[in-house]
C-alpha cells in the first residue's frame, strides 16, 4: 500500500538556486533537468485588488513537526516546519536540494521525465544504405574511369551512381553519403571525358605519325627500309592437271585431273551443267615457316565457273581452302569442287600462298 503522504513523481525545483527543474520519480531525484518556465504575469483586470487586513486579523501561521509531508528516507532537522495541510515537506538541513517542493507541473508525466513542449534528446541518425551503395558505386566508376582501358566500364556506373545519389537524398537518414556520390560521381565523369579525348588525341597522333614515317622510309637506302619480301617466280609454262609445280624456295603445288562430283542437297554453288572436283596439295619443301592462302580460279568453256562449297556424308569439307602455318617438310591436301559448263574446257589458276605467282592447269590442247 502506498504512502499517501509521500510527494508523488513529477519535476518540482530541488533548492539548488540555479533556475532549473529536476524530476523527482516518487522516491529519490532523477538526473534529468529542464528550464523552468517562466511565470506567467497575472491579469491586472482580471485580479481584485488585495484589501490590506489588520495585523491582529491575520492568523499565525502553525508550524507543522519536522518531517511532515516529507518524503520516505528523508528526515526533517530540528527547527524544520511545513505549513500545515499544504502537503509542502520539510527536509533536513543541508538536504535542500535533495527533495522538491510542490511541482508547478503537477505529476502528470510518467516513465522517463520529458520537457513540456520539448522532445527527448535525438541520437545521431545513421545513413541510409542506398546513400552508402551510391558512394561505393560512384568512388569504383571514378576508378574505372580514370583506366584508359576500362572507360567504358566507369561511364556505366557513374550515371547509376548520380541516380541513386539523387534517390538517397529523400530518403531518412544521414545526407552526407549521398552528397559525396552525387559529387564524386560528377567529378568522375569529367575525369572519364578528359581521359577520353587525351586517349583519342594520343591515337590520332599515333596514326598520322605512322601514316608521315611510312612515307618518309621509302626514302631510305634500300639497306636500311623494311622492303616487304618479292613474290617468288613461277615457270613460265602452264600445267596439265595432275602435274606439280616447282617453285624456287621448293614449294610444290599438285592439282589432280578433274573428277566427277555429285553435290549433296546442302551444297551451295552448283548451278551449271557439269560438277566437278580437284584434289590440291601443297608441300613445303623450304626452310621457312609457310602460311598457305590458296585462292583457286577456274573457267569453263569461255566462262567463269561456280565454286561449290558442301561436305561430304562422312565429314569432309568441300571448297575451304586450308589455312594452318605449315613448317618445313609438311604437307596439307583439300577438295576443290566446281560446277563448270564444259568439262573438257578447263582452265585453273592457283598459288600455295600470298607471294607467290598463281600457277595454271589447263586441259586444253
Amino acid at each position: 500500500m502506498s504512502d499517501p503522504n509521500a510527494t508523488p513523481a513529477g519535476w518540482y525545483d530541488d533548492g539548488s538556486g540555479t533556475g532549473t527543474l529536476r524530476y523527482w520519480d516518487g522516491s529519490a531525484w532523477t538526473e534529468h533537468r529542464m528550464p523552468a518556465p517562466p511565470a506567467a504575469a497575472p491579469d491586472a483586470a482580471a485580479v481584485p485588488p488585495v484589501e490590506s487586513a489588520p495585523a491582529a486579523a491575520v492568523p499565525p501561521v502553525e508550524s507543522a513537526p519536522a518531517g511532515v509531508g516529507a518524503p520516505a528516507g528523508f528526515a526533517a532537522p530540528a527547527g524544520a516546519t511545513a505549513q500545515v495541510g499544504t502537503g509542502v515537506p520539510a527536509y533536513a538541513a543541508g538536504e535542500a536540494s535533495a527533495v522538491p517542493p510542490v511541482s508547478p507541473y503537477g505529476s502528470g508525466y510518467p516513465g522517463a521525465p520529458v520537457p513540456p513542449g520539448g522532445s527527448a534528446p535525438q541520437q545521431s541518425r545513421k545513413p541510409h544504405v542506398l546513400g552508402i551503395i551510391a558512394l561505393a558505386v560512384a568512388a569504383v566508376g571514378f576508378i574505372f574511369a580514370c583506366i584508359p582501358g576500362a572507360l567504358i566500364v566507369g561511364w556505366v556506373l557513374l550515371p547509376i551512381a548520380f541516380v541513386l545519389s539523387i534517390v538517397a537524398l529523400f530518403l531518412k537518414g544521414a545526407k552526407w553519403p549521398a552528397i559525396t556520390g552525387l559529387a564524386v560521381s560528377i567529378v568522375g565523369t569529367i575525369v572519364g571525358v578528359i581521359v577520353f579525348v587525351v586517349v583519342a588525341s594520343n591515337a590520332f597522333s599515333d596514326a598520322v605519325d605512322g601514316t608521315t614515317g611510312g612515307s618518309s622510309s621509302s626514302e631510305l637506302p634500300a639497306e636500311e627500309s623494311d622492303a616487304p619480301e618479292e613474290p617468288v617466280e613461277q615457270p613460265a609454262e602452264t600445267l596439265a592437271f595432275g602435274d606439280t609445280m616447282v617453285y624456287e624456295d621448293d614449294v610444290e603445288l599438285n592439282v589432280s585431273a578433274p573428277a566427277p562430283y555429285t553435290p549433296s542437297e546442302y551444297a551451295a554453288g552448283a548451278d551449271q551443267a557439269a560438277n566437278i572436283v580437284f584434289t590440291m596439295t601443297i608441300t613445303n619443301n623450304s626452310t621457312e615457316n609457310l602460311d598457305p592462302l590458296p585462292m583457286p580460279q577456274l573457267s569453263s568453256g569461255g566462262q567463269e565457273a561456280s565454286e561449290i562449297f558442301d561436305f561430304t556424308a562422312d565429314g569432309t569439307d568441300i571448297g575451304l581452302p586450308p589455312t594452318n602455318v605449315l613448317l618445313p617438310g609438311q604437307s596439307v591436301t583439300w577438295q576443290s569442287a566446281w560446277s563448270v559448263a564444259d568439262p573438257a574446257s578447263l582452265t585453273l589458276q592457283v598459288a600455295p600462298g600470298f607471294l607467290y605467282e598463281d600457277a595454271i592447269f589447263t586441259n586444253v590442247q
